[in-house]
């Protein structure tokens, strides 16, 4: 489509400023089941929506049919919706930045990769599942998802940007079984590549954690020192990352409030917001408002440094985007969302960690995380199982627990840190972090 003749056509309806935002996303989903294509899809998607000025008031239209006789709707529907916003902020188009100027791109090696390649890969992913250990009786779901988004914008102020990443996801799922006793194992892992260190890792994840829980019992209730594996905690820091907007603290439903500069956390912990990090959710090197995205610290070494904000709630603040300006669909107005957030490495290992405790938990699995957290509050209880571990030792797994704490506690209480970062599940926010060993936590059990 003619991105001028949209801006011509719009200055002599009277639209003042505005932007044009394109979206081109295409999808690939494989299923394998016992060694046959079980399903495939392809699809993709082509939108475009123009945001501008008109009588003071900013109006939004979108369309799914890029063509030059779409114009006139589309713009009839921003005036449509500028005459009916309510809204007293007015939203200002951004401006061309030097910073674009040293922003590399991230090339995804995924494409190198036919299709029957791909499918092979994942044969090979559910044959290393059943050989890891007799006792897994099923692979219910072996997966390979991928994504490729392009994105343009261009304005009226001569900002004109374009960027493109990909990514492949991998999901493993597995049954165990041992006489009448059942156990599930699941993981999953974002990709750039098809390497066999991909694979070896997803495999052991998904099949020690249904193997190993085979036969659990539960134990007496109690306060426990508790390890959060590295995958319970980015789920639970996942849920929680709302916090950090700056829309939801603006909102009053944040305890974050008036606490930067503030001590929020241990000394140990360092969470950190990276729209460029390598195998990451989403790559870009700008927002959906034209803003530049850079890494940030928004807790650093226990301090409180940031909140995640657009232009219009860092204006509220007197301050500047923090290039977290974005679009949940090309459909929707521009809000707070963050890319890839994750809690920095420590300098334990696991092994460290369980090594150290006389008595404790080690929690592998949560759920119930939409249910059993209060977000505001930080208030949790969730249900759980893991390991028991006694004098340095894992004892036996355990299940049938609950645990319970508040998350802006847990965050002071944080005494190690491990080296083993795991990302939380990719339709969630992105939240990366190792194992984390915390003083105390209540186990509601038998």
């Amino acid at each position: 489509m003619n991105t001028q003749l949209i801006f011509d056509r719009g200055k002599e309806y009277g639209i003042e400023d505005m932007e044009i935002y394109m979206v081109k996303n295409s999808s690939m989903n494989i299923n394998i089941y016992e060694g046959n294509l079980e399903g495939y899809s392809i699809a993709e998607e082509n939108a475009l929506s123009l945001r501008g000025i008109y009588k003071g008031k900013m109006g939004y239209s979108y369309t799914e049919k890029i063509t030059e006789d779409s114009i006139e709707e589309l713009l009839g529907n921003l005036i449509e919706y500028a005459e009916s916003n309510e809204k007293e902020y007015i939203e200002v188009l951004a401006n061309p930045k030097e910073q674009y100027k040293n922003l590399g791109k991230k090339n995804s090696k995924l494409s190198k990769y036919t299709e029957e390649e791909k499918i092979d890969f994942l044969k090979s992913i559910e044959k290393e599942a059943f050989d890891y250990d007799k006792r897994i009786n099923i692979v219910e779901n072996c997966s390979y998802e991928e994504y490729t988004n392009c994105v343009f914008i261009k304005n009226t102020n001569g900002l004109e940007l374009e960027d493109k990443y990909s990514i492949g996801i991998l999901n493993l799922s597995v049954v165990a079984k041992d006489g009448e006793d059942v156990k599930t194992g699941y993981s999953y892992m974002v990709i750039d590549d098809l390497l066999d260190e991909y694979k070896n890792v997803l495999v052991k994840d998904a099949a020690s954690d249904a193997v190993n829980m085979l036969n659990a019992t539960t134990i007496a209730s109690g306060n426990y020192e508790i390890i959060l594996r590295n995958n319970v905690a980015a789920n639970l820091f996942s849920s929680m990352a709302q916090v950090f907007f700056g829309d939801i603290v603006q909102r009053n439903l944040s305890m974050m409030k008036g606490k930067i500069g503030e001590k929020v956390g241990s000394d140990l912990l360092n969470i950190v917001e990276d729209p460029l990090l390598s195998n990451g959710i989403i790559s870009r090197t700008f927002d959906d408002e034209g803003n530049p995205t850079f890494s940030k610290y928004i807790i650093e070494k226990g301090i409180f440094k940031t909140f995640l904000h657009n232009t219009k709630t860092a204006e509220k603040e007197g301050l500047k985007s923090t290039g977290n300006g974005f679009r949940t669909s090309h459909k929707g107005s521009i809000g707070v969302l963050p890319t890839n957030m994750y809690i920095g490495k420590g300098d334990s290992t696991l092994e460290d960690m369980i090594n150290s405790m006389n008595m404790g938990i080690m929690i592998t699995d949560i759920q119930g995380l939409h249910a059993g957290i209060n977000p505001i509050s930080g208030d949790f209880s969730l249900s759980s199982s893991g390991f028991l571990i006694e004098k340095g030792q894992i004892s036996k797994p355990i299940c049938q627990i609950t645990i319970a704490g508040n998350f802006y506690d847990l965050l002071v209480n944080i005494t190690a840190i491990g080296n083993d970062t795991k990302f939380s599940f990719p339709n969630m926010n992105y939240f990366g972090s190792p194992s984390i060993k915390i003083n105390s936590l209540t186990v509601a059990g038998n």
